[in-house]
């Protein structure tokens, strides 16, 4: 486990949807997976097509998401997150903050992986989410 995290990771592909805030519009969310999951936090990876054309790249796949990434990257900026978890499509609902991301051109791909500090959850979400960690933590070490 690396030294800076405080809480064990576990590796667990669940949908993720984030919406922007303190932004001067209101932009629909932006749908991606979780990469990897702990108590307070989580990783994802936001995968997008491009095109070469001579040197130039363009961008194929991720329609108006691919316009919202940067601002994923700015310093402090807060992030609504819905953690699809719950049956039926329901989400947690949680606030958080991205604390790193790394970005890397991978052939016809571009990858922006990105870790977020979940700052707040109302105590009923906080308790589901437990529950799911407890479920994943079960599972893995079984």
């Amino acid at each position: 486990m690396d030294e800076r995290r405080k809480h064990k990771r576990f590796n667990i592909v669940i949908p993720l949807s984030i919406k922007l805030l303190g932004t001067p519009t209101s932009p629909p969310p932006i749908n991606v997976e979780i990469e990897n999951i702990s108590l307070d936090g989580l990783s994802l990876v936001i995968k997008i097509k491009i095109r070469r054309k001579n040197t130039w790249l363009s961008i194929e796949e991720g329609g108006d998401s691919k316009k919202k990434i940067p601002y994923l990257l700015l310093k402090d900026k807060v992030l609504e997150l819905g953690i699809k978890i719950l049956p039926g499509g329901r989400m947690i609902k949680a606030r958080g903050k991205v604390t790193w991301y790394k970005r890397k051109l991978r052939g016809e791909f571009y990858y922006l992986r990105a870790g977020i500090f979940i700052e707040e959850m109302e105590s009923e979400d906080k308790e589901k989410w437990l529950e799911f960690l407890r479920t994943v933590a079960r599972i893995q070490y079984t």
